[in-house]
């Protein structure tokens, strides 16, 4: 895999969600794009779940840069990012 191929940091519960931790990432000097953001305007066409939940993602030398800085403000009770998300919750049943 190259450097600059785009690997999956994060995967949020809603669009919104996605764009928070992509701007997040951003300000902080680490270029991230949201995916699957548009796949919420099918909702009722397409089953919801972890599968098709809005992905953020960055190149992959900046992947362990990205998770660090996420899961650290996650772990601050006034971080500026949603709670984790549980993917058992978002799974189709």
């Amino acid at each position: 895999m190259a450097d600059d191929d785009l690997t999956v940091v994060y995967r949020a519960a809603h669009p919104l969600e996605a764009h928070m931790v992509a701007n997040f990432l951003k300000e902080a000097g680490l270029p991230a794009t949201v995916d699957g953001d548009y796949l919420a305007g099918a909702l009722g066409d397409i089953p919801m779940g972890w599968t098709t939940a809005p992905r953020v993602l960055v190149c992959e030398k900046n992947a362990i840069a990205a998770r660090t800085m996420i899961e650290a403000a996650q772990a601050e009770d006034d971080g500026p990012l949603f709670d984790d998300i549980d993917p058992e919750a978002m799974q189709e049943e």
